[in-house]
């Protein structure tokens, strides 16, 4: 009896401590529970910006080479001794300056001899200008030989024609004198003395004396493939129907654009090279202070494609695992939402988006880790780092 109450009793006991314990636990969750439900709704801040579409041209940047307008090759037109140099090497020379000098003396010698053969020429013609007046008077009245007048007539006529020979002569004596003196055909820069005084010159010489480069403008020669040559023939014809000379191309030569020039591409500048095929573009750029020099090479960028699409920044471009570009929107509703776009480019540091998303869409540019399902989105206007500043 006495075992059974003890059994009786430690049952009692081990039920009554159960029922707190189970008591005590459900107040705990319940705390925890009211807890959570208490805790503020999670919210997702991001930079957004208003997409707009706009007439944009994409470029290719391609590498070219300066080339002179315009290089004159400096020769001797009459034959002599070199006796002075009369440029600085390197220096800018106008057109008509005088470059060399040829020795004058023979020059000289021979204008004079060719005087002294014009003065005689015109005594012969004036002797034989009266004699044929003479006879010319007794001629009406038959107190002449027809022979001895028509003899008188011919001889007049050979004098008045040597006399204008000797004149020619002379001309071109003197005209030799002033090649002597050799000057400059057109303006540039003039690079160094092929030849020293005292070098004897002849006319036709395969050697150049000098060799001058127009600089104040320039052209590049850039290489395309071919197949852009139907491209290109549209947008230089699109450029001439708004009244620009040829399509613009920007030169690269900073970093930060500020040295940028900007030249033009002229359609009869545009060839085919029949080594290689490729597409040659000539491009001319005004090039007053000379920063472009003959044989540099030089970026460009070449217009490749015109069209109408939207410019965002790159953060605001995602990718999906498989590589798909996407962009996430906010909705009128106040939702992100993904959209995949196609990208036709990049333009200055920025996406070109050709199709995905419209005007007026509203595209998270920063903040994209914030967003979650059941996020309360607080959207703000992105500004850029120039805006910002």
């Amino acid at each position: 009896m006495t075992v059974d109450r003890q059994k009786s009793r430690l049952l009692i006991a081990t039920i009554l401590i159960s029922t707190l314990l189970v008591g005590c636990k459900g107040n705990i969750f319940t705390a925890k529970t009211e807890a959570a439900e208490g805790e503020p709704p999670l919210i997702a801040n991001v930079a957004v910006m208003k997409a707009e579409r706009q007439a944009v041209t994409l470029f290719d940047e391609l590498q070219g080479r300066v080339v002179a307008f315009r290089t004159a090759e400096i020769r001797p037109q009459v034959s002599g001794i070199i006796t002075e140099r009369l440029f600085k090497q390197g220096e800018m020379t106008a057109n008509n300056k005088a470059l060399f000098q040829i020795n004058k003396e023979p020059f000289v010698i021979d204008i004079n001899e060719k005087e002294a053969s014009l003065a005689q020429a015109k005594v012969n013609l004036e002797q034989t200008q009266r004699k044929y007046s003479r006879l010319q008077a007794l001629d009406k009245t038959s107190s002449v030989s027809k022979q001895a007048f028509e003899e008188a007539e011919f001889n007049y006529k050979k004098a008045a024609a040597n006399v204008m020979q000797n004149a020619a002569t002379l001309e071109q004596s003197k005209l030799n004198f002033k090649y002597a003196t050799i000057r400059a055909p057109i303006s540039g820069i003039i690079e160094q003395a092929l030849v020293t005084e005292g070098t004897l010159v002849n006319k036709g010489d395969a050697q150049a004396l000098a060799i001058i480069k127009q600089i104040d403008k320039v052209y590049i020669d850039v290489r395309q493939p071919a197949s852009k040559l139907p491209t290109l023939r549209k947008l230089v014809a699109k450029g001439d129907a708004t009244n620009q000379k040829g399509l613009g191309v920007n030169i690269m030569l900073s970093n930060d654009g500020a040295d940028d020039i900007m030249g033009k591409i002229v359609f009869s500048g545009i060839s085919v090279d029949v080594n290689t095929g490729d597409l040659i573009v000539r491009i001319l750029a005004d090039n007053q202070q000379q920063t472009l020099l003959p044989g540099m090479y030089v970026r460009t960028e070449v217009p490749r494609r015109s069209l109408n699409a939207f410019m965002l920044p790159q953060q605001a471009i995602q990718r999906a695992s498989n590589g798909d570009a996407y962009v996430v929107v906010i909705t009128s509703t106040n939702q992100a939402e993904k959209r995949t776009v196609t990208l036709a480019g990049i333009r200055d540091h920025q996406y070109v988006v050709s199709e995905g998303i419209k005007s007026g869409d509203a595209v998270i540019i920063e903040g994209h880790e914030n967003v979650m399902p059941g996020a309360q989105i607080n959207a703000s206007q992105w500004q850029s780092d120039a805006q910002a500043a």
